[in-house]
């Protein structure tokens, strides 16, 4: 699968999790229709070792989101995005990474708005990482 096509399923998938709720249900990611495709701190899956380094950490302040995973950055092994989705699915914004950046990125929400945020984190090797915040 080409590293776009997989981009454009992920946001897709997160826009569709956010909008029903899977992102943030570890009962509902390990359902068995989201087991080892989502991951997410209560529902590692297959990486329960390397979770801390993957879930996105998300900061609300003055109408904005800092998002940082604590992952080191290397050219073989690195953070490929963060996507932040609104609640019902509406898609917020996105920032990709390469191997040389630091993964911190920063989304100005809308004017007002409060409610679920779902925030995914891409790796390379531990794929899709989800984290949902209340704000």
């Amino acid at each position: 699968m080409e590293r776009r096509d997989f981009v454009r399923a992920a946001v897709s998938g997160a826009a569709v999790a956010a909008g029903v709720g899977l992102a943030g249900s570890a009962e509902a990611a390990g359902n068995g229709t989201w087991t080892n495709v989502v991951f997410t701190e209560s529902d590692p899956g297959h990486f329960a070792k390397v979770e801390k380094l993957h879930v996105p950490l998300v900061v609300h302040e003055g109408g904005m989101l800092k998002v940082t995973t604590p992952h080191p950055m290397s050219e073989p092994h690195y953070i490929v995005s963060h996507t932040v989705v609104l609640e019902g699915g509406r898609f917020l914004s996105r920032k990709t990474f390469n191997w040389k950046d630091k993964p911190v990125s920063e989304h100005k929400l809308p004017a007002g708005y409060k409610g679920r945020v779902t925030v995914t984190s891409t790796c390379n090797l531990h794929d899709w990482w989800v984290k949902d915040v209340m704000v």
